[in-house]
């Protein structure tokens, strides 16, 4: 297993979306699943990572930001993951040698696809998690 390049950083969301965040994750929550479908903040920060990369969405840099989590909390292949989406849309091999490069482009990434993540939630005719479910089905068979 390798070392975690972006164990120092932290995850910071927009502070504008914070109580939505919170409201669809577990976390310190005595929600249901279907109510709440993140366990961690920063599932649902992959989630709106994962959003923007398949929506090919332009990142967006907040200046208002809350600290979700440490970085040392992502796993291997997300750390993977998110260096070669990093790669493959900058074009730029040097990139890699910048973890807080990486990482930035990532939260800024994410930061892109929170709107769009937090709407898919919001359906009115949907439970939050049937929601997502649905709209992963539909991404994957495009």
């Amino acid at each position: 297993m390798s070392a975690n390049p972006f164990a120092s950083f932290e995850i910071r969301l927009p502070s504008k979306y914070q109580e939505s965040v919170k409201k669809y994750c577990r976390t310190g929550s005595k929600e249901s699943p279907d109510l709440a479908p993140f366990e961690r903040q920063v599932d649902f920060w992959f989630m709106a990572f994962l959003i923007a990369v398949n929506k090919r969405l332009d990142p967006v840099k907040e200046l208002e930001t809350y600290n979700a989590s440490a970085a040392h909390i992502l796993e291997p292949k997300r750390i993977s993951f998110m260096q070669l989406v990093v790669l493959g849309i900058t074009e730029k091999f040097e990139i890699l040698s910048d973890h807080r490069a990486v990482f930035n482009y990532c939260l800024e990434l994410a930061n892109a696809g929170m709107p769009e993540l937090i709407q898919i939630l919001s359906d009115p005719d949907d439970r939050p998690l049937w929601a997502i479910l649905s709209e992963l089905e539909t991404r994957t068979k495009n």
